[in-house]
C-alpha cells in the first residue's frame, strides 16, 4: 500500500492545487483584464508562450534525468542518487548558457512575433528581458525531478501552491498600479525564484552533500554517458509536446490579433484545468507503475494500467460533461458574454482535454521506464499533423483552428498508435484496453447529451446555482459509473484499498 499511499497523496495535493487554481483564475482573471485591457492581457500570454520554447534547449535532459533517478531511488542507493543529481546540475549548467544565447536572439524580435503598437512595444521589450532572468535558475531543475521520481509530487504541489498565490498577488498588484505587460513578467520572474528554492530547500534536506559530490568527474562518467543516451528522444517527444501546446496562443495571436487570445483562453479555462486534473492520476501513479515494472512484476503492471485506464476515462467523462454543458454559463459570469469563444471551442476543449489524459497516462508507461524511444516517431507524426492542420483550420474556421487541428491529430495518429506499441512493449491487452475507455463513454456519451439539453434549456442561478448543477451532473455519473462501469467485485476491492487508506491515514 505504500505505492498507493503516496499516489493518493500526490493525486490529492494535486486536485487541491487546481481547486485553488480555479479559485485564484475566477477571481483574479476578471481584474486583469479590467486593468490590463484584452490586447495586453493577450501579448502577455503569446510572448509567454514564445519564451517557454527556450525550454527545448534543454535538449531532454529532464525526461533522461527524471527516468534515472526513478530507478535509483527505487534501488535505495544514496551515493547513486548523490551522483545522478550532480550530473544532472552540471549538465543544465551547460544548458543554461546555451539558453541564455537564443534567449537574447529571441527578445531582439520578440515584438515582430508578438505584432503590438505604440506603448505596448516598450512594456513588451521590458517584461521579456526581466522574465527572462529566469533562465538563471535552470541549475536547480534537477532538484523538483528528484521529488518526482521519489513519489513525493506532494511536496512540489505545495510549493507550486505558494507560487500560484504569489505570482497572482504581485501580478494584480503591479498591474493595478499600471506596470502592465512588464509587471507581469516580473510577478512570474519572482514566483519561479520561490519556487525553486524551495524545491532546492528540499532537495539539500534530505540529500546535504549534492554538491559536494560535484567534484567526483570520474564517478559521473558512466551516469553522463547514460543521461546523454536518453535525452534525445526525450527532446523530441518535448519539441513535439510543446509545438501542440504553446502553438496555440502563437497562432490565434499572429494569425487574428492578440486580443482574441483573450476569448481563446479564457473559453477552454475550466476544460483545461479539468485536463490538468485528469493527467494528474498518471502524474502521481507513473512511479508506482515503473517500480512494478523494473520488479518484473508486469502482469501486475497491467493489471493496475488498465484499472488507471478505466479511472482516467471516468474522471474525463465526470468532469468534460459538466464543462462542455455548463461552460457559456460559467463564462459569462466569469468575464463576460462577449468573451465567451463559443459551444465549438468548448466542445473541442473538452474532447482534447479527455483525450489528452489518456494519452499522458500510457505516455509516462514509456517515459517513467526508460522506453522514451518507442514513442518519438508517432509523436512527431501527431506533431506535424497537429500544427499543420491548427495552421490550415485556422484560416479557414478561425477560433477554432487549434483545438481542431490538435483533436485532428489526436483521432488520426495518437489514439491508435499508443495502444499497439504498449501491446509491442508490455504485452497489454487491446481488448481490456479498449474496454476501459468504452465503457465509461458508452454511459458518458447519452448523459451528456441530456445534461446540454438541461444546460441550454435554462439559466442557473447565479454563481451558487451554477456550481450547484455542475456539482450535481458530475456526482450522479459518477454514480452511475459506480453501479454500471465496475463490476460487484471491482467496487469492493475499491472500498477495501479506500479502507486500508483511511486506517493508515487515521494511525498517521
Amino acid at each position: 500500500m505504500q505505492r498507493t499511499g503516496r499516489s493518493v497523496v500526490n493525486f490529492g495535493s494535486g486536485l487541491m492545487l487546481q481547486v485553488m487554481t480555479l479559485s485564484i483564475g475566477i477571481f483574479s482573471t476578471p481584474l486583469l483584464l479590467h486593468w490590463l485591457g484584452d490586447e495586453r492581457y493577450g501579448a502577455f500570454r503569446a510572448a509567454n508562450d514564445w519564451g517557454n520554447y527556450l525550454n527545448l534547449l534543454e535538449l531532454g535532459i529532464s525526461g533522461s534525468l527524471l527516468a534515472l533517478l526513478a530507478k535509483t531511488v527505487g534501488i535505495g542507493e544514496h551515493q547513486q542518487i548523490r551522483l545522478t543529481l550532480a550530473t544532472g546540475i552540471k549538465a543544465y549548467l551547460k544548458i543554461m548558457i546555451v539558453m541564455v544565447l537564443a534567449g537574447v536572439g529571441l527578445g531582439l524580435f520578440i515584438t515582430h512575433l508578438v505584432p503590438v503598437q505604440g506603448v505596448l512595444v516598450s512594456e513588451l521589450q521590458k517584461g521579456y528581458w526581466l522574465g527572462f532572468l529566469a533562465v538563471l535558475l535552470l541549475p536547480l531543475t534537477p532538484f523538483r525531478l528528484l521529488a518526482d521520481a521519489s513519489q513525493r509530487s506532494y511536496f512540489a504541489n505545495v510549493f507550486i501552491m505558494f507560487q500560484s498565490l504569489l505570482i497572482t498577488g504581485l501580478a494584480l498588484l503591479l498591474a493595478w498600479k499600471g506596470f502592465g505587460i512588464t509587471g507581469q513578467f516580473v510577478a512570474v520572474l519572482v514566483g519561479n525564484i520561490g519556487f525553486q528554492v524551495l524545491m532546492c530547500w528540499d532537495g539539500l534536506r534530505r540529500y546535504p552533500d549534492v554538491f559536494s559530490a560535484m567534484k567526483d568527474h570520474q564517478a559521473q562518467i558512466p551516469i553522463e554517458k547514460e543521461l546523454w543516451q536518453l535525452n534525445w528522444s526525450t527532446f523530441t517527444l518535448n519539441l513535439s509536446g510543446r509545438l501542440g501546446l504553446f502553438t496555440d496562443n502563437i497562432i490565434i495571436s499572429y494569425s487574428l490579433s492578440p486580443a482574441t487570445v483573450v476569448p481563446f483562453f479564457v473559453t477552454q479555462r475550466l476544460a483545461t484545468l479539468a485536463q490538468a486534473q485528469i493527467q494528474g492520476i498518471g502524474n502521481a501513479t507513473w512511479a508506482a507503475l515503473a517500480d512494478l515494472y523494473a520488479k518484473g512484476e508486469t502482469e501486475r503492471f497491467n493489471a493496475r494500467l488498465i484499472e488507471l485506464t478505466r479511472l482516467v476515462a471516468v474522471m474525463g467523462v465526470t468532469f468534460m460533461v459538466a464543462i462542455a454543458s455548463y461552460n457559456h454559463h460559467f463564462i459569462t459570469l466569469w468575464v463576460g458574454e462577449d468573451r465567451f469563444g463559443g459551444d465549438g471551442l468548448t466542445l473541442l476543449a473538452a474532447c482534447n482535454g479527455f483525450l489528452q489524459g489518456l494519452l499522458s497516462l500510457w505516455g509516462w508507461c514509456f517515459g517513467g521506464t526508460g522506453k522514451q524511444p518507442k514513442l518519438v516517431r508517432p509523436t512527431m507524426l501527431a506533431s506535424g499533423i497537429n500544427f499543420l492542420s491548427s495552421l490550415i483550420c485556422t484560416h479557414f474556421f478561425g477560433i477554432i483552428g487549434p483545438l481542431l487541428g490538435t483533436f485532428i491529430a489526436f483521432t488520426t495518429v495518437s489514439l491508435w498508435q499508443l495502444p499497439l506499441l504498449l501491446r509491442e512493449v508490455f504485452g497489454t491487452s487491446l481488448k481490456q484496453l479498449f474496454l476501459a475507455v468504452a465503457q465509461p463513454l458508452a454511459i458518458g456519451i447519452p448523459y451528456g447529451l441530456a445534461v446540454w439539453w438541461i444546460a441550454k434549456s435554462h439559466t442557473p442561478w447565479n454563481w451558487l446555482g451554477l456550481a450547484t448543477e455542475m456539482g450535481l451532473t458530475a456526482l450522479i455519473y459518477l454514480v452511475i459509473a459506480w453501479l454500471l462501469v465496475l463490476n460487484k467485485s471491482e467496487r469492493q476491492q475499491w472500498i477495501n484499498r479506500l479502507r486500508i487508506l483511511f486506517s493508515i491515514f487515521h494511525r498517521k
